[in-house]
Order: C-alpha cells, then structure tokens, then sequence
C-alpha cells in the first residue's frame, strides 16, 4: 500500500490561510473595544432632550402636568394646534399667575412665549401691533428708539402681552386703570380654530370678555395698542398718616395732568402710616443716564434685605425708618421708560423650597379705603401674617368687561407677603384670604383672581357679578369646555363636564383595581430597544438579500445605535415611574449579547471576511445566510429570538466554496452553533426567571354609533363597561399595533390601554434637515429619532403620544408622509 501523496495549496491561498489564523487570535480585543463603544453610545444617549413635564408658576405653588407641551410661533400655528387637537388646552406665557391660572393636568398646553414679534410700529399714531406672547420688556426695546412708551402696562416688564391682557393687568398709571382702556383690539383664536378679531365695536363681546377672561374663550395670539411719549418723569415723596392720605391724594394727585406714576406703600406691621411716590412730567434733565433698567435677577443684596425685612427683629421697621428713607432721599428724575422696565426677577428670593412670596390684591371704592385699611389691619394682626409690603394703586372704572375688577373709581391694595409651602401653612392662608374677601366685599369692593384660588364660589359671584354672562359667552365659543384652567375649573365647570369626569374617575378606579388590565406604563419605552434589535436583523437580513457584502454592513454603528436608544428611553423614564430594574437587567443582558454578536461579526467580517471576499465569489454559504438572516428577522416579530431552530439550521450549512467556502462555514457555523447554545440557556432563564407572559392586552375605548368592536380585525373580545365604554382585548406585540390601527380606523376613541395614558409610536419617515414635522410639536414628544442605516434618507421616530390622541396623531403622522411601524405595548 502506497501513501498518497497531499494535494498541495495554492500560494494564494496559503498567504489567506495564514492571515485568517493570525486575525482570529486578535478578535478578543475587538470584542473588548466595542464593548468600550457601547458604553460611550449608552452615555451619550442618556442626553436626549425631553419635553417640558411640569408647568410651575412663579411661587413654585402650583405645578401643572400637561399631556403636551407647544410652543406655536404664528396665529396660524395656534389655529393649526387647536383643531387637531380634540382634547383639553391651556396657555401660558411668563406664569406670572399664582394659582393655576394656566391650565390643569392632562392638557395640550400652549406656551406663547415664541410668539414675541412687534408687528406693526406706526410712530406717527402712536400705534403698535404685536404677538401676544411678547413681553413689555420686548416691546420698550422696540419703542424706546423712538421716543415712545406703552400707555398703560404693568409693573414690570417681565409679564407677556396676551397674559396681561388676559388678568387685565394695571400697573402705577395715575387715572388710568386697567389695562383695556389701551387696547385698541385683539385676536382671539377659539375652540373651533377660528380666527376672531375683535374691538370696542366689532364683536365687542369677545374683546370685554377675553381681556380680563383668563384664557377661558381662546388663544389671544395679536393685539394693538395705544402708545404715549417717552418724557422724563421726576420722583416726589411724601410721607403720612394712612389715615390723611384719601384727602391728600384727592387734593394732590386725582386728576392731575402731571402726574404719571403713583403708588403709596403702606408699612407693615401696624399699616397705620405710608410713603407715596409720584412722578410728575417735569422738563428737568434726567439724573439716571439709562433709559431702560437692566435685566437680571435679585442680587445678594437685595436676597438679604428680602430675608431682613421678613424674619429679623424690628426689619420693617428698619425698612420704614431707614432703608426706605435711604433709598428715597434724591429726587431723581428718569425716563418714563426707565421707570417702568423694572424686572421681576429682581425681587426673587434665594429659594422658594419652604418658604416663598406670595401676591394678592383688594380694590376698593375710593371713598371706602380706610374701611377695608383698617379691617385688613385686623386681620393681618391677628392671624400674624407676615406682609413685607401693601402697595396702594389707583385705578379709573371699567365698566365694560365681564369680569371686570373696577366697576367703579378703585384703590388697588397690593399685599406682598411671605408664607410656608407646607400644608399647614397653605390652609391657614386659605382661612385669613376669605377673611379678606368677605371685608373688601363688605366695602363693596372686590379681589384680583391671578393669584391663588381660595375664595369660595359664593364669594366669587359676589365679587364678579358678571361672571354668569361670561359663563354664557364661553359656552358659545367653548361648548365643549376645551379651554381649561384651575381657575375656571374651581368656579365656572359645566355640569355635563364634572358628571363625565366623575363617571370616568369611579370607572377608572374599577379597571385598575381588576388583576388582569394594568400593566406598567414604562415599558412602552423599555421595549424599544428590543425591537431595535428585531429591525436591525430586518436590516441585515434585507442588506445580504439585496446583494450587500458582510463586510458592508454598519455592526459597529448598529450597536452604537442600540445603546444610544437605550439611553434616551432611560432619560425618559427614570424620573417618571418606579425603578423597573429586572427589566432594565433584561435589557441588559440582551444587549450585552447582541454588542458581543455584533462586534464579533463586524470585527471579523472587516478583517477575514474582507480577504476572503476579495479572494474569490461569492460562496454558497452566502446564499444561505442571507435567506437565514431573513428567515430570522422575521422570526422576531412575532417570536423571541431564542426559541428560533439554530441547531437545525447549522445542519443545512451547505460545503464547498474553496477559501471563502472553508471560512464562511467557519463563520457561520460557529455563529449558528453559539446561539444554538446561547439561545439554549437564555430560554430557560427567562422561564424561570418571569414565568410565561400573557399574549394579551385590554383596553378602556368609546366606539362611535353604528361601529361593532367584535368586527374590527385584531379585537379578541368585547366586554360592555356601560355609559357607552367598552372594553376590548387584543393579542400583544407586533400584532397590537395592527388592532389599534384597525381601532383608531373606525373612529373608536380610545381613552387608555392597559391603564396607561401615553404610548410610544414608531414611524419611519424621511429624514429632513430642518427636523420638521417629527420635532414633536404637532404629533408627539421625541423620544429618540436614528437614522436608517442601510437606507440612506430615512429615519426611524419612536414618538411619545398620549393615548387618548391615537385618534388624531396616527392620521395626521401618515398624512405629513410617515408610515407608522410600530406601537409599543407594555
């Protein structure tokens, strides 16, 4: 028997041979590098930016959670928000309000403060046109160059136009008043998304019951007003009894054709002796340079003399006796711009934690001033009520809008005090604030409805007989009570409204307390980044069907990809809900496995699989994964990965090939044979570890008339909740989303799913420079946006979408030309 000699190798492929073996030692250190990557893609992903969560106003009292956040920057916007939303909405703009005056929780609300253009200056008239989201301060900036100045504003530049007119704000004008004895007109946007404009003579209806209407008819988006010319003003001082001042003011400043600005502060703790400051029209130079005061918050300084005159000993005092007569000992004489472009944030404390400044407002009939004085002194003794300042304003009457605070010739009494923010304190506020109200209604006067909401409903229609024809007009405009805010929501809700709201709450209460409805609300978001994982071997599936190289495909930025998603659900989840931390440990190690699967494949698919391509065609084994990795894609969908047949896969693994042949069964052999084991152990420790899941999902829906739920594809059972709610079974992952689709076809609202109230949407869209329409202003917050990879020009937008807006949101995303993928269940 004679030895056969062995075939001999190629030098070609010899030189391969060896190159592959060097290669394969050095993929330990590949996989340690994209482990590295994909911590650094993991924090980098943590800094995804989210939408506002919490609205606060300026005492930190009150905080509103709404549904969504929109920053609108033309009238047309507005009009464009209201009618695709069919939900509540509240407004806000500086929220300068202390009680809730912009809106409840669960709203679309429309922060205005992006619609800040001057729009039409007409210097000659003394006219300006503007958006209502512009500040005072915006608009001295505009004037001043000029010479002109706002004829009636408030007290400091800080607050924005529409939100002025909307309290129908006053400021120190002497013989002025109110602030709609400027105005010339307005736009109002209402709950249809018309467009009205309105005036003292065309639909003078709207114009006396939006100003002064606390956002409860519409969107005040344009408004035109009435200037005066910047002149410099000289300070006048004089001190006095309280009780001498409503002769001296009627002797010395009533109806003064000098006088410009006035007020009178009233010293705490006895309110028995005040300073009046007036400035007068003079032709004097001015001895501040400055024609408008700087912008900026409190100084240390001014933190300090805040602290002295509330907490140290005899500190009002001192503020009467010395830091006062300190501060107003020149006579300066300024630009009337200057004096009235001081800034709010001036007077803002070090903290506002446990402690913080609070405003509310008294007007009384002249001839009726020490009547309330001396009872509001009363009060304010006896409940010790730390009141750092009672400032006395004039206003003229307004007889004319609906919720109007000046029927008649007025003393504003403006009390600035400072308070506790825990409960005890809040109540204790809530019983010497109706004290008041009763005393300023018993001089036949009334209370300032921006600040916090502690009269009862009595006292309100008391103090506002008017409000009954407001509450009329809003039914006109508002039938379906769109426009919402605490204030109206404490005095004026309709009946039909609470009945639906408490029908809700007691229906609300008895799903949840069911074991087979909840499911936790954050993984809508923590699921992304599985699916992620799905779609990327829908990726890599369709990139090798489509003729792709291995070697071409993106494995390094796919786990880049991964780990930033997993960061930007992380961002959105971990200050809202419970630490969810076996999910979190899931994800964990799924994504550990696939940045290990992934790191591998690219490190050796650029290294290995990139000499054997070049080496030779393409092999049969290539044919074979290619159809593997979409037969595997698809697997996911609707299976988890680990269940999918890898051993019998790895039997089909065709020979031949030559070079590239040997390493592609090396290759994919080797990866079929691992997940085969990998997926092995993963099986059972999800079993053991959680159990089997339920493939089902329920949700609270209202069907229209005429629609049979049991007949809309994908619902498994219908279950009648009464009232004309159901509830309706669907099968979970991938096939949820087609049975929402289907839902939200028909019209069917769908109120929560699960007893969650936001879901996450994924759409696949082209990518636009400019970010537009997926910023999340019409459709949803942004959770994270990625691009495709193996498809230049697309993008993936998983969206957060509150769940009542399905209806609205899913249409309008395919309409601006998205295609929605995914709903993620929970």
């Amino acid at each position: 028997m004679t030895d056969t000699p062995a075939p001999a190798v190629p030098p070609r492929r010899r030189r391969g041979l060896r190159i592959l073996g060097a290669l394969v030692v050095a993929l330990v250190a590949v996989i340690g590098v994209g482990c590295a990557g994909m911590v650094r893609c993991y924090r980098s992903g943590l800094h995804v930016d989210q939408a506002e969560r919490e609205v606060r106003d300026v005492t930190q009292l009150v905080r509103i959670h709404p549904d969504q956040v929109a920053h609108p920057h033309t009238t047309g916007e507005v009009q464009a928000l209201v009618r695709a939303h069919d939900g509540p909405i509240s407004i806000g703009g500086g929220r300068f309000s202390q009680g809730g005056q912009v809106g409840v929780d669960g709203t679309l609300f429309l922060d205005m403060r992006e619609m800040d253009d001057v729009l039409d200056l007409d210097v000659a008239n003394r006219v300006v046109r503007v958006e209502a989201g512009a500040t005072w301060r915006t608009l001295q900036d505009a004037l001043d160059p000029h010479d002109l100045s706002l004829e009636i504003m408030q007290s400091y530049a800080n607050f924005t136009v529409g939100g002025s007119l909307s309290v129908n704000g006053h400021g120190r004008y002497v013989n002025e008043g109110p602030l709609v004895r400027s105005v010339r007109s307005l736009d109002l946007v209402t709950a249809s998304g018309e467009r009205l404009h309105a005036s003292r003579t065309e639909r003078p209806d709207v114009f006396f019951g939006a100003i002064g209407g606390y956002g409860g008819l519409g969107v005040i988006t344009e408004v035109e007003l009435d200037l005066a010319p910047n002149e410099p003003v000289a300070r006048e001082v004089e001190r006095m009894p309280a009780s001498a001042f409503p002769a001296w003011f009627d002797e010395n400043v009533r109806g003064s054709d000098r006088a410009v600005f006035f007020n009178a502060d009233l010293y705490a703790p006895d309110f028995d002796d005040l300073v009046s400051i007036t400035f007068e029209r003079t032709d004097e130079p001015v001895t501040v340079a400055d024609r408008l005061q700087p912008r900026g918050g409190s100084t240390a300084k001014d933190r300090f003399a805040y602290w002295w005159v509330s907490e140290a000993p005899l500190g009002k005092q001192a503020r009467r006796d010395v830091i006062d007569r300190m501060r107003l000992a020149d006579r300066e004489v300024v630009w009337r711009n200057y004096e009235a472009s001081y800034d709010a944030y001036g007077l803002e404390p070090g903290s506002r934690d446990k402690s913080t400044y609070v405003l509310q407002e008294y007007f009384v009939p002249v001839e009726r001033f020490e009547g309330f004085r001396a009872k509001m002194a009363e009060i304010f003794t006896r409940y010790g009520v730390n009141v750092l300042n009672v400032s006395i304003r004039h206003a003229a009457a307004d007889p004319d809008t609906l919720l109007t605070w000046a029927p008649r010739e007025c003393f504003a009494f403006v009390v600035y005090y400072k308070q506790q923010t825990d409960e005890a304190a809040r109540t204790e506020v809530g019983v010497w604030t109706r004290e008041l109200v009763d005393a300023v209604i018993a001089e036949e006067g009334t209370y300032y409805l921006p600040y916090q909401i502690l009269a009862t409903e009595e006292q309100f229609h008391r103090a506002y007989p008017g409000a009954d024809r407001f509450f009329a007009l809003k039914m006109t405009l508002d039938p379906e009570y769109r426009f919402r805010n605490r204030l109206w929501d404490t005095y004026l809700p309709p009946a039909r409204a609470l009945a639906a709201e408490a029908r809700d709450r007691t229906l609300r209460e008895a799903l949840h307390a069911r074991p087979d409805y909840l499911r936790p609300e954050d993984q809508t978001f923590l699921t992304l980044p599985e699916w992620y994982i799905v779609y990327s071997g829908d990726e890599l599936g369709a990139h090798l069907s489509d003729g792709g190289t291995p070697s071409g495909f993106p494995f390094a930025s796919s786990v880049c990809q991964f780990c930033r998603i997993y960061g930007a659900v992380t961002a959105a989840t971990r200050d809202r809900y419970p630490a969810n931390r076996g999910y979190h440990a899931m994800i964990w190690v799924i994504g550990a496995s696939y940045a290990a699967e992934y790191a591998v494949k690219g490190a050796w698919e650029a290294t290995v699989g990139r000499i054997t391509e070049w080496m030779g065609a393409p092999a049969p084994q290539d044919t074979f994964y290619a159809g593997y990795a979409t037969d595997y894609g698809a697997f996911m969908h609707h299976t988890p990965w680990y269940a999918f047949p890898f051993a019998e896969r790895r039997k089909q693994l065709p020979g031949g090939g030559g070079v590239r042949g040997l390493e592609r069964r090396l290759a994919y052999g080797g990866e079929l044979t691992a997940k085969s084991w990998w997926g092995w152990a993963m099986g059972g420790a999800s079993q053991s570890a959680y159990g089997a899941e339920t493939e089902k999902i329920r949700a609270w829906v209202r069907a229209p008339d005429g629609v049979d739920l049991a007949a809309v594809p994908g619902v498994l059972e219908v279950e009648d909740l009464g009232g004309g709610a159901s509830l309706v079974t669907v099968q979970r992952y991938e096939p949820f989303t087609a049975a929402i689709q289907a839902l939200v076809a028909q019209g069917v609202d769908i109120v929560e799913i699960a007893g969650c109230e936001r879901l996450v949407v994924q759409v696949v869209a082209p990518i636009d420079p400019a970010g537009a329409p997926w910023s999340g202003t019409m459709w949803g917050d942004v959770v994270v946006a990625w691009p495709i990879l193996t498809r230049p020009g697309e993008q993936r937008v998983a969206l957060e979408v509150p769940v009542r807006r399905l209806d609205e949101v899913l249409p309008a995303l395919e309409a601006a030309g998205g295609r929605i993928e995914h709903l993620y269940d929970y």
